[in-house]
């Protein structure tokens, strides 16, 4: 029975990840059916566990039960290793910008985006709430280096990185493109805006004025935005902070 239930479960986790990552069923659908194994995968692993914790107190043979437990074991901790502990911590959006007051918009991905997905307008101060609470540390990246070199760098870590680049704009210091997660092939839509990195235009501080006329650098913002799902799990903020990092080293190269 016991061996039944976890080859049922490890099934459907099969069902849910081919499903979700071709899209040969509906998302709602293919989510749950891989939620359900996980789920069965998880009272498994404590039903087995009981078990052999029984067995070896009476000094019974344990059978075909450690088995039971490593496979139950092994796509619960696969999925534990993709989205670490504080993903299940995060709050429960799924599109994350480094400008909050004023986030990047999508041009070109809106022409990717189907009925039933995300939208990709930005929810304003709601989610902007929601976003500070959960990333307060995530902010816009500002590089004492030309446009030219940023945008060069960017194109590199965007190339490394396996994005499919959707459309791009150099005079606005605008490009697009989707990543697809690893496991599931989640599409999630990328926008990175590269601008002159000044100070607040409605400060009267001449001083600052002087200052970031000195500077000569770029601030890069990034928003990233699921295409399916209510919370992201943390995925989008984590790809942004793994962007910012490679760019920062490739402008070091």
């Amino acid at each position: 029975m016991i061996g039944f239930a976890t080859l049922l479960s490890l099934l459907f986790v099969l069902v849910g990840v081919l499903s979700i990552r071709f899209g040969v069923l509906p998302f709602g659908l293919s989510f749950a059916t891989y939620g359900l194994g996980l789920v069965g995968c998880a009272m498994l692993m404590a039903a087995v566990g009981a078990l052999i914790a029984r067995r070896l107190a009476r000094k019974q043979a344990l059978a075909k039960l450690p088995l039971w437990l490593v496979l139950c074991f092994l796509p619960v901790a696969l999925v534990v290793n993709q989205v670490g502990l504080a993903g299940f911590q995060v709050p429960p959006i799924h599109d994350i910008s480094t400008d909050l007051a004023n986030p990047p918009v999508f041009v070109f991905a809106q022409a990717e985006r189907g009925p039933g997905e995300n939208s990709l307008d930005h929810e304003g101060e709601v989610l902007s709430e929601l976003q500070s609470q959960g990333y307060p540390q995530l902010t816009s990246l500002h590089l004492s280096a030309s446009k030219v070199d940023v945008w060069a760098a960017v194109m590199t870590v965007i190339v490394k990185n396996n994005w499919r680049v959707l459309g791009e704009d150099k005079a606005r210091g605008h490009i697009e493109a989707v990543a697809i997660t690893r496991m599931m092939g989640f599409a999630d839509d990328v926008v990175i805006r590269i601008s002159a990195d000044v100070d607040d235009k409605n400060t009267s501080d001449k001083v600052s004025h002087e200052k970031s006329a000195a500077r000569k650098g770029v601030v890069v913002d990034v928003r990233s935005v699921s295409r399916v799902g209510e919370s992201d799990l943390g995925a989008n903020a984590a790809r942004i902070k793994s962007f910012f990092k490679a760019l920062q080293n490739q402008l070091k190269n």
